[in-house]
């Protein structure tokens, strides 16, 4: 039996329990939490956001990356209209975005050694408790690519949540279905949460079909000052590829106004199946002092197929395996008055990557390259806040990371590491980063506060990164130094019963960053760059049925050395602006609105700053009404209502001067979603 046919099925039995018993909850006492690092929150010197279940309720957003781009410092990247294969950019690092803010579920990673995307379609929003966002910081307690930051998804546990159950089905544009059906139960014996999710949804342009299922559970089972848990779900998801509408000036073509929804190629798809398990056991030492250790394993498998016309095309079947094992401890002590909360952690993660490539999917029995590979990572880390008096506390940590790689082109012996037998050469490579990070918080008063903070980041290229292709486009692999940022932040924060403000200021110098180049095909290391910024955000409580929210991030990033010295990095946008109002109506019901602003940035490839066009700024309105009848829900959300036509993602052409393809987003849409409750 595989792993998928053992976990759907099981998910569905804590949804008829839950909904056939009347029973009372009975609360497990509760540990740590297991799915987070983060331990007093308010001492900590960091910008950090807090998301939960009402806000996630609230939000007229349809996806988690729109979710998430209402948030100070977020802007998004999509190709597509349902969400999948979106990039989310914390203090924004343009086309490698995904690779320099860590997304964490559960408090694991899931960003991989490859270049794919992060799945956020098979995250539902139904089974999310919170999502912690740390700006900034994040480097020492969770490892590379926390450039700019962490952002933590949290799923319910059944220590958070009573025994009930939800169903519910969306209805919407381009024939788009969801079902969802989430359930939690515990007795003093054990709690389990569960979550299934299916979406069909046949895309905002041509070739563009979308479906996926989507099962998890969290089990949770106490033994006397201890606890046992397993976290396991999969997925699958097949989609269409549309490709790219094309402006070429110099032969009139404009595929953006002419056939906006048309695609270029019809051939083109991708698939993805995806497993993962957290098997983990905690344990309080005493009353101040507790032990995680927990493991991880997840598989994804993936194919695609991209037909280039004329006989020629690329297709892929990948797999990647990942196990980790990851200990900590959490002690809390009082030493003259000074409270000391320290975690000390390890994090073991061993990655196996095989991936097949030939002209057409037929022709995989004979592919023209068979890349195999191996990374181990191996992280030593602690990090520690220290009460320095009542109102300031002082946060330390360091962490120690050595990274181990090895891949081999087992097909093509010109490759370097190519060639097949005992005797092939392999590419390899280890490199040691150490990571820090040393701030202050002081509390002026009940309602204002400060923090100041230094600290180092690295990140690691991953293996599509090592392995591209030349200019004669032969696929070679490439040494890359990992990349350095050396941060200065600076921040405040006012609260009071109705007004909340932060303000953050913060400096990034980098070594190594890992960027494309369009010239020479290959992944290399820029000159030395700097990213500045300023976030502002605000949220006033108007009166018992009004409130407002808004934000706005202004970001400068460019080289600092080099021919592109004082260059703009692409696909950065300068000015970002989010507003949003919620209201209580009349009848009980709930209504919300969102605005949402981003600037105009250049195109992927225009690293000379020198193209003639830039991808144009856009704005979006997006609204959503909701109204609870005893245990029926109804939700009704409309997106982009004034059917405002625009794109976030666009590359320019080298050789022809006003040439460029893009990914154009949809217009309208409207959603409707009837919830069912279960008590």
């Amino acid at each position: 039996m595989s792993f998928k046919q053992f976990v759907l099925p099981l998910l569905t039995v804590p949804l008829s329990i839950s909904a056939a018993t009347g029973e009372s909850i009975t609360e497990l006492d509760p540990l740590l939490v297991t799915a987070t690092r983060l331990d007093a929150v308010q001492k900590l010197p960091a910008a950090i956001t807090i998301i939960d279940e009402n806000d996630i309720k609230l939000s007229p957003a349809k996806t988690l990356p729109d979710l998430l781009a209402q948030q100070v410092g977020i802007n998004t990247r999509s190709l597509y209209s349902h969400g999948s294969r979106a990039t989310i950019a914390l203090r924004n690092f343009g086309e490698t975005a995904s690779q320099n803010t860590l997304i964490l579920l559960d408090g694991r990673r899931l960003n991989d050694i490859d270049l794919s995307s992060v799945n956020y379609a098979a995250i539902a929003t139904e089974n999310i408790k919170r999502i912690e966002i740390t700006r900034g910081s994040g480097s020492v307690l969770y490892g590379d690519g926390a450039t700019t930051g962490t952002i933590n998804i949290i799923t319910k546990s059944p220590h958070e949540t009573k025994n009930y159950g939800v169903v519910s089905q969306t209805l919407g544009s381009f024939d788009h279905r969801k079902t969802n059906a989430f359930g939690s139960y515990s007795n003093d014996a054990f709690g389990i949460t569960a979550n299934i999710n299916s979406i069909s949804d046949d895309g905002y342009r041509d070739n563009n079909q979308f479906r996926q299922d989507t099962g998890q559970f969290d089990l949770r089972v106490p033994v006397n000052n201890s606890e046992i848990y397993l976290k396991a779900g999969a997925f699958d998801q097949d989609i269409e590829l549309p490709g790219v509408r094309t402006v070429d000036p110099s032969i009139h073509l404009n595929e953006l106004s002419s056939n906006r929804t048309g695609t270029s190629t019809p051939n083109d798809w991708a698939d993805e199946y995806t497993e993962f398990a957290t098997l983990g056991f905690t344990h309080e030492l005493n009353s101040n002092d507790s032990f995680v250790i927990d493991g991880g394993y997840r598989r994804k498998q993936q194919r695609s197929q991209f037909d280039y016309g004329f006989g020629f095309g690329d297709y892929n079947e990948t797999a990647l395996k990942t196990l980790s094992l990851t200990p900590r401890l959490t002690l809390n002590r009082n030493i003259n008055n000074h409270d000391i909360n320290w975690i000390i952690g390890a994090d073991l993660y061993l990655y196996q990557y095989d991936s097949k490539r030939s002209n057409f999917k037929q022709n995989i029995a004979q592919p023209v390259h068979t890349i195999a590979a191996d990374q181990k990572s191996v992280a030593l880390y602690t990090q520690t806040t220290i009460s320095l008096s009542k109102q300031t506390d002082l946060t330390a940590g360091i962490r120690g990371q050595k990274l181990k790689q090895k891949a081999r082109d087992r097909f093509d012996a010109s490759a370097p590491g190519g060639g097949s037998g005992s005797e092939a050469a392999e590419f390899k490579e280890s490199d040691r980063k150490t990571s820090f990070e040393l701030g202050v918080k002081h509390h002026f008063n009940e309602k204002l506060s400060g923090y100041a903070r230094i600290g180092r980041s690295s990140r690691f290229g991953t293996i599509d990164e090592l392995f591209e292709f030349d200019p004669m486009f032969q696929q070679v692999f490439s040494q890359l130094k990992p990349q350095v940022s050396d941060d200065i932040e600076l921040g405040m924060n006012f609260q009071s019963n109705r007004l909340e403000m932060s303000m953050s200021v913060f400096h990034q110098s980098l070594q190594h960053e890992i960027h494309f180049d369009p010239i020479s095909f290959q992944n290399i290391n820029l000159e030395d760059t700097q990213h500045d910024g300023i976030e502002l955000a605000a949220a006033y409580k108007i009166n018992s049925h009004l409130s407002a929210k808004a934000n706005y991030t202004y970001l400068k990033a460019e080289f600092t050395e080099g021919n592109n010295k004082a260059n703009d990095i692409p696909l950065i946008p300068t000015n970002s602006f989010n507003a949003s109002l919620s209201a209580k109506l009349p009848a009980d019901v709930l209504a919300s609105m969102s605005f949402n602003y981003v600037g105009n940035t250049h195109f992927a490839n225009d690293l000379a700053n020198s193209f003639v066009k830039k991808i144009p700024s856009y704005k979006t309105v997006d609204l959503k009404l909701s109204k609870q009848i005893e245990r029926v829900e109804l939700a009704l959300q409309v997106n982009n209502v004034f059917n405002e036509q625009y794109f976030n993602f666009g590359v320019n052409s080298t050789a022809t001067q006003g040439r460029f393809n893009s990914y154009p987003l949809p217009k309208r849409t409207a959603y409707l979603t009837a919830s069912y409750h279960f008590n």
